[in-house]
C-alpha cells in the first residue's frame, strides 16, 4: 500500500512538473479595439508581484483577419495605444508605473520603432501628430 501511495505522489509530481508552464499565470487578453484596413489591436494583461491583484498591459498584438502579425513589448508597460498613417503604423505610451512615459511610433510590418518622444512632462508645442493624437486619446 505503501508503495502504491509513493508512486502515486511521483507520478503527480511529474505530471505537475510537466504542465508547469500551464499552472502559471497567463496574460488576460484586453478588449479588441478594430482598425482600419481589417486590423485590430488588444494588450496581453498580466499582474505584477507589488500589484497581484491587478493586470497590467506588458504586450501590444496586432492581428489582422485573427492572425496576429506583430507583438510589441512594452517598456515595461503599454499604456496607451493607437493605429496611425492608416493603419501601417502604431503609437503608444510606453513606461513603468511612476517617474517615466515615452511615445512611441512604431512601423506594423517591420516592428522597427520610427520615432520616440519624451511624453512624461508633457509634449512641445512642435511635437508631431501622432504623439499629439496618443496624448489626447487617454
Amino acid at each position: 500500500m505503501v508503495r502504491k501511495a509513493r508512486r502515486f505522489w511521483i507520478v503527480l509530481l511529474v505530471l505537475l512538473v510537466a504542465q508547469g508552464s500551464s499552472l502559471a499565470e497567463q496574460p488576460e487578453e484586453s478588449a479588441h479595439r478594430q482598425g482600419p484596413h481589417d486590423l485590430e489591436g488588444w494588450t496581453l494583461n498580466s499582474s505584477i508581484p507589488d500589484h497581484p491583484g491587478e493586470k497590467f498591459p506588458f504586450t501590444l498584438v496586432i492581428a489582422r483577419r485573427g492572425r496576429i502579425i506583430r507583438k510589441i513589448s512594452g517598456d515595461p508597460f503599454v499604456w496607451t495605444w493607437l493605429f496611425w498613417a492608416d493603419g501601417s503604423q502604431v503609437a503608444f505610451e510606453s513606461g513603468p508605473l511612476h517617474f517615466g512615459m515615452s511615445c512611441v511610433l512604431a512601423d506594423i510590418s517591420t516592428g522597427r520603432q520610427l520615432a520616440r518622444y519624451d511624453c512624461f512632462s508633457g509634449l512641445p508645442d512642435d511635437a508631431p501628430d501622432w504623439a499629439k493624437a496618443l496624448e489626447s486619446s487617454e
